[in-house]
């Protein structure tokens, strides 16, 4: 890390609402998602789905303009402007004009293909605006949210990767002092047609979800639920300059890609994770008594116990773990970042979703590893961890910070 660069502030679209205060009141102790029943496509059954509920961004932002963002921008949209206020850049426009914006995605360019397609087959081409053409080529979700936002700082997309390296990268390299890092992905009831064919979801079988999950021995499943997050990083100069609050400082990342490098989300290498992370945890002098907090992102009981925690278990260092996905459910790079926004609350408030220990899915965890959360007061060094289809890792390592550590 050549600058000092801190994150502060965060912002959420999830199936608990569409607010930060919605997000904060809910994640650490209940379920977003619930069974859902009412699909428009035929031959989908019940399934367990988190939903964002219904909005109308033109009520959101009273001075939009044609084009109008289509539902996936506008999730997006959405989170980036939680993120501004709460960062208190919301009406300062002389910083958002300089601010980058870094994208990740997983379904996001074929979501919008889908969509053009679609009306092209329903409704015939004369019926189609040539605006959703260009959305579905294009993919203009960075197009929509820097316009309407006027961030005319760098920006970019990327497919399934930690979009807060690219954003710590472009203000190491003096190409900005504030960017906004985030992932996005609308989940379309084909995308979870496509995953019911492949026998990859878990649908409802009569019993209490928190019931059902203790009996389930099914592997390879998930549970789809849509979510955008988003994070502002800038660097420490910049922060202490406009006096704005700070969640963490980010140290130092690691990333790598899995060694089995599968297409599917959840297969992944547990030596693959316990490698990179205690070569992490020692270039940074860790010590193994020193209050540590593993956030993880696996998503359901079974895949929590037998990759994150048995990578965990062959270390000599001593874990407290949080899990966020557990209660949001699999929202590719959207419910990523939710990760991130979800260890800045263990920081600063204490606050710790693991969801699923209160309901006793969850088994006896590895003698190395408690689930209770730090006193906001104690210092310590959390590590994310996010994964995404395709085969990439990321760690990423935050640090508490003191009012005399910011100078």
């Amino acid at each position: 890390m050549y600058k000092r660069i801190v994150i502060s502030g965060w912002g959420i679209v999830s199936p608990f609402g569409l607010s930060n205060q919605d997000f904060e009141s809910n994640f650490d102790n209940k379920l977003a998602y619930s069974k859902k029943e009412d699909w428009e496509l035929e031959h989908l059954g019940p399934h367990y789905f988190g939903a964002i509920p219904e909005f109308d961004i033109l009520k959101q932002i009273d001075s939009l303009r044609p084009p109008f963002p289509n539902r996936y921008s506008s999730i997006g949209l959405l989170a980036c402007m939680n993120a501004l206020k709460d960062a208190g850049l919301a009406e300062d426009i002389e910083l958002t004009q300089k601010a980058g914006l870094v994208i990740t995605t997983t379904l996001g360019a074929s979501t919008a293909i889908q969509s053009y397609l679609s009306k092209l087959y329903k409704k015939g081409p004369d019926r189609v605006s040539p605006f959703n053409f260009s959305k579905a080529t294009s993919n203009s979700i960075l197009g929509d949210i820097s316009r309407i936002l006027g961030l005319k700082g760098p920006g970019s997309l990327v497919y399934g990767e930690e979009s807060v390296i690219y954003g710590v990268d472009l203000i190491n390299n003096d190409h900005t002092d504030i960017v906004l890092c985030g992932g996005v992905d609308e989940i379309t009831e084909l995308n979870v047609l496509l995953a019911d064919k492949k026998a990859r979801l878990v649908s409802p079988n009569g019993t209490p979800t928190y019931e059902h999950l203790i009996n389930d021995t099914q592997k390879d499943q998930s549970i789809f639920s849509e979510a955008a997050s988003f994070v502002v990083i800038e660097s420490l100069e910049s922060a202490k300059k406009r006096g704005a609050k700070i969640y963490a400082e980010i140290v130092d990342y690691k990333q790598f890609r899995d060694q089995r490098s599968s297409k599917v989300i959840f297969e992944r290498c547990t030596d693959s994770l316990r490698h990179n992370l205690n070569e992490l945890l020692n270039e940074n002098q860790i010590k193994d008594k020193d209050p540590l907090l593993f956030y993880g992102s696996a998503c359901l009981p079974w895949h929590i116990q037998s990759y994150e925690w048995k990578a965990l278990s062959k270390l000599s260092f001593e874990f407290t773990y949080g899990n966020v996905k557990a209660s949001i459910g699999e929202g590719l790079s959207g419910s990523n970042n939710c990760t991130l926004v979800s260890t800045l609350l263990a920081h600063t408030k204490g606050r710790l979703a693991n969801v699923l220990k209160e309901a006793v899915v969850l088994g006896e965890p590895p003698k190395n590893i408690c689930l209770v959360p730090f006193n906001p007061k104690e210092e310590f060094t959390s590590i994310t961890h996010t994964f995404s289809v395709g085969g990439s890792n990321t760690l990423l390592m935050l640090k508490s910070m003191r009012n005399d550590q910011r100078s």
